[in-house]
């Protein structure tokens, strides 16, 4: 059977190159679905609820604000990383994540999908600049992320990476913050693609089994 992977577009990338030839069926939802987790759950348990013939269908999600929490499968394996959001998956561990953030609060996560996608802060700055103007955008950034001291970018070694790592400095002067950049991992990723899928990782919910908000705090 053949198995299918949902994503957010943020993550297309990393999860392609760490396809291995087989037969997997992808299908991306845009990374705008994330301002709105109880319509993007919604939207989620739509696909759901319409697949058939998949063994396993996994979720290349995290919690993502509450969006996973209560999601049904259907006739097959549904398997989510046990993650609030994506960037464990970019550093290759939910440890390395627990790593930086014991460095303190602050960082605003960056990666190749982070920069590009339609929901960036580039592309979100745009349409204020455009709604506002230059002096009325640049104050409410301001407000927007005044807690934050430093803009991280994840490395993955993609193809083409510079521009985006440049999008990514670009976004920490618009922001006036400090620029950083850590190397990724795809290892984790690569788990969620190809398996195997331990339950420290991942959440296995056998068919017509749903998923509980619970299963993500282990």
């Amino acid at each position: 059977m053949t198995q299918k992977i949902i994503a957010c577009e943020v993550l297309k990338e990393e999860l392609l190159a760490v396809t291995s030839g087989r037969e997997i069926e992808f299908e991306f939802l845009p990374q705008g679905r994330h301002n709105y987790p109880e319509k993007l759950g919604r939207e989620l348990q739509d696909i759901l609820d319409g697949l058939t013939g998949y063994e396993r269908v996994v979720l290349a999600f995290g919690l993502c604000g509450g969006a996973a929490k209560n999601l049904r499968a259907g006739d097959f394996t549904l398997t989510i990383p046990r993650v609030h959001d994506c960037i464990p998956l970019l550093l290759g561990s939910k440890a390395r994540f627990a790593e930086h953030q014991s460095e303190g609060t602050g960082t605003l996560y960056m990666s190749r999908g982070w920069t590009s996608s339609d929901g960036s802060i580039v592309s979100e700055y745009q349409r204020t600049y455009e709604k506002f103007g230059e002096k009325k955008a640049a104050r409410i950034f301001e407000i927007m992320f005044n807690g934050y001291r430093r803009v991280l970018f994840i490395s993955a070694g993609l193809p083409d990476e510079e521009k985006y790592v440049q999008r990514s400095k670009e976004i920490g002067q618009l922001l006036k913050l400090d620029h950083q950049i850590t190397q990724g991992n795809l290892t984790y990723i690569d788990k969620l693609v190809n398996g195997p899928w331990p339950e420290d990782e991942f959440i296995n919910i056998a068919p017509h089994e749903v998923i509980k908000e619970s299963y993500f705090l282990v």
